[in-house]
């Protein structure tokens, strides 16, 4: 591994039991994935944390809310940390996590979310995005946040490369790497890519 290759920019694709992580680094115009993991971090009633208290007591709703998130979190940060670890040992130094948002946020308050079946889904994916992004906080990586599907985008005009380049890039990392190279491992290369070389 080059020098220039050594300091890496993680990338999430997160969602409600599990998320995609790539780690990203080299030439910001062609990088190259150091590592891709899938990071579980919640089973059973951990998971759907919004329709598993519909119809409870608002309290008692609250406190599931908050006991499942610290148990997620438990668990995301074993497996992050284990992958932050495992690059360490590879002399590859992180400093930047990019954790997806989406474009539109539910609505703050457990009340009103439990309101409208749209609202659960929305904040349940708002919910186990921010355990990684707190993860991502706790084992002291600088959260970059972003919509997902401007990632792309976003790439193309911070790289000065037209979006073809952009796609014919990450088939060839996937042609490169071999399976698992699905939507979920892409937007997490373009997640990362997006701060790639804006990271130091």
């Amino acid at each position: 591994m080059s020098g220039a290759a050594r300091a890496a920019v993680l990338g999430f694709r997160p969602h409600t039991y599990w998320t995609a992580a790539v780690a990203l680094a080299g030439d910001p115009a062609a990088p190259q994935v150091l590592a891709r993991r899938r990071i579980d971090f919640a089973s059973g009633d951990e998971r759907g944390v919004y329709h598993h208290v519909e119809g409870m007591e608002r309290d008692d709703a609250q406190a599931w809310v908050d006991r499942v998130w610290s148990a997620v979190e438990a668990n995301c940060r074993r497996g992050l940390g284990a992958l932050v670890d495992d690059l360490g040992k590879q002399g590859v130094t992180l400093g930047v996590a990019v954790v997806p948002i989406a474009r539109i946020r539910p609505p703050d308050k457990l009340e009103d979310i439990l309101k409208s079946h749209s609202w659960m889904h929305a904040a349940e994916g708002d919910f186990y995005r921010g355990v990684v992004a707190a993860t991502c906080t706790a084992l002291g990586l600088e959260v970059r946040r972003g919509v997902e599907r401007d990632f792309a985008a976003e790439v193309s005009r911070r790289r000065a490369l037209p979006a073809a380049q952009v796609d014919a890039h990450l088939k060839s990392l996937g042609a490169a790497l071999g399976p698992p190279w699905t939507e979920d491992q892409k937007l997490a290369t373009l997640a990362a890519w997006r701060e790639l070389g804006e990271a130091e």
